[in-house]
């Protein structure tokens, strides 16, 4: 199937959608921040980014921007709950700087599947 590299900050969520995205077949490749997702996508080249906007050192909208800017035809997917205490979403800012699409948090596992599926072009079952 394909590759796809999850950024996200929290370590649950990471593990979540790694094993969600690996038993339906998927290669995947985690990291922990912005920084961090840069560097595995230069060494992975993976086929589809979900990546959370709410991260300490770099976060996902500027990681957005940066995957634009060096490959304009990555397929990425933000993902965010806001902030922590507040109800602010992000993600229509993240479509306008480059997200193919958004998921909002929490998601369940059939919208995951859903969005990945409509992102890398496979028909769903």
């Amino acid at each position: 199937m394909a590759k796809i590299l999850v950024i996200d900050d929290s370590e649950d969520i990471r593990i979540l959608l790694h094993e969600a995205l690996q038993a339906a077949g998927h290669s995947v490749v985690e990291a922990a921040d912005g920084e961090e997702g840069l560097r595995s996508y230069r060494e992975h080249c993976p086929d589809l980014v979900i990546t959370d906007i709410v991260m300490p050192n770099k976060e996902g909208l500027e990681t957005i921007m940066e995957l634009r800017r060096e490959s304009p035809g990555v397929k990425i997917v933000a993902m965010s709950g806001g902030t922590r205490g507040m109800v602010i979403s992000f993600l229509p800012a993240a479509k306008k700087l480059g997200a193919d699409y958004t998921l909002p948090k929490p998601f369940s596992l059939a919208e995951l599947h859903a969005v990945v599926d409509d992102a890398l072009g496979l028909a769903r079952q």
